[in-house]
């Protein structure tokens, strides 16, 4: 009798503990996608790892800054209409900027480093 009560409270704590691993593995599903960026320098000189990595989450431009500049400008130009949105950050790290539908270049600029891409939303 003890191994079956053993047996069931077992099986029911199974039973519970797996039902309510759903709502815990449950993820937002994230619409984001990464952004080509090439170094835009004037040297032929090609880098494999670039310092900044950009990306789009929905509507929002993403910038990272992997070494930290003291300041660095975030270019963002509306291939369809001209339209330029220009913002300069002290000491960042992660930026984001929210924009509506459109094609999309990207300018980081930074010290003496340059970085262009092209994206849209």
């Amino acid at each position: 009798m003890k191994n079956i009560k053993r047996l069931i409270l077992i099986l029911a704590y199974v039973v519970l503990s797996t039902w309510g691993v759903s709502d815990f593995v449950s993820a937002k599903i994230m619409n984001s996608r990464d952004i080509e960026i090439r170094a835009k320098e004037k040297k032929n000189i090609p880098r494999s790892i670039l310092p900044v990595r950009a990306w789009v989450d929905g509507k929002t431009v993403c910038v990272t800054f992997f070494d930290l500049p003291n300041t660095a400008t975030v270019r963002i130009t509306n291939m369809e209409n001209g339209e330029v949105l220009t913002k300069t950050y002290q000491s960042p790290e992660t930026v984001s900027i929210l924009l509506l539908n459109g094609e999309y270049e990207i300018q980081i600029t930074y010290g003496q480093d340059s970085f262009i891409g092209y994206f849209d939303l």
